[in-house]
């Protein structure tokens, strides 16, 4: 593995109660990247990305971002969830959604400074949504609400970005220009990942893959690396594999 890369994950298993969910999984992300992460329902995509960022123990093995532990790594990686929870009783603007990524404790209502606002509009802009910014959210696409809220995550100064089933909803034209953005950040030095159910897109819009089904698959260029026996052991029935996976058993030879 090599240490450069801004996410390294050597052996990563994660265990939610009895369940294994993630089994030795490892993988190395250049910067730079932007990757889509494929699976079945249940295959550990959510559970991967909250490891990234720290939300649940690794028993086995390690995910480091930029070299340290993902709990230290606060403000490195952002995260933009699939459904984002919010009540839109309140009638906020594209703007004040920005706002709450950098005013933290304060309220959207609160005054911002010149610095703050500069920051918040140029993320609108980095998403294409500068001249919707006192828009109300409530009358934006589902498209446009999915990049109001990659914004606050980018007026946040994150690194790394993770997207869960960002496509999820959005429609075909909509998807297009998230793609576009993503490629631009992409461009600026971002590391991207997002889960998606998309296989038909993924060779179009991402620079690799990666496969995971409880365990990475494969990982790599599309074109290359979903292969016919890759996609049988990510979405057939292979249960078999993982009969010896068990509560404190890998799959591997553990070193007492």
């Amino acid at each position: 593995m090599n240490n450069s890369c801004p996410i390294v994950s050597e052996g990563c298993c994660v265990q939610l109660g009895n369940e294994l969910i993630l089994d030795d999984v490892s993988f190395s992300i250049n910067e730079g990247s932007l990757v889509g992460v494929v699976g079945p329902n249940g295959g550990g995509k959510t559970t991967l990305f909250n490891a990234m960022l720290g939300l649940v123990p690794i028993a086995h093995g390690s995910i480091k971002i930029n070299g340290v532990d993902p709990k230290k790594a606060k403000g490195l990686i952002g995260y933009v969830p699939q459904r984002e929870e919010f009540n839109w009783k309140f009638h906020v603007t594209a703007r004040q959604v920005v706002q709450m990524g950098i005013t933290k404790n304060k309220s959207f209502f609160s005054l911002t400074s010149k610095q703050d606002q500069g920051i918040i509009e140029k993320s609108l802009s980095k998403v294409a949504l500068l001249e919707r910014i006192d828009d109300r959210v409530e009358d934006l696409s589902e498209g446009q609400r999915q990049r109001v809220f990659l914004a606050r995550t980018l007026a946040q100064g994150a690194k790394i970005l993770l997207l869960d089933e960002a496509f999820s909803g959005v429609d075909i034209g909509s998807q297009e220009t998230l793609v576009d953005v993503l490629r631009n950040l992409k461009n600026d030095g971002k590391t991207i990942l997002m889960a998606t159910h998309d296989l038909n897109t993924v060779s179009e819009r991402f620079d690799e893959v990666l496969c995971l089904n409880r365990h990475c698959c494969a990982y790599g260029e599309p074109g290359k690396v979903l292969t016919r026996e890759v996609m049988v052991e990510l979405y057939g029935s292979h249960s078999s594999m993982f009969k010896d996976h068990t509560l404190g058993k890998h799959g591997h030879n553990d070193v007492d």
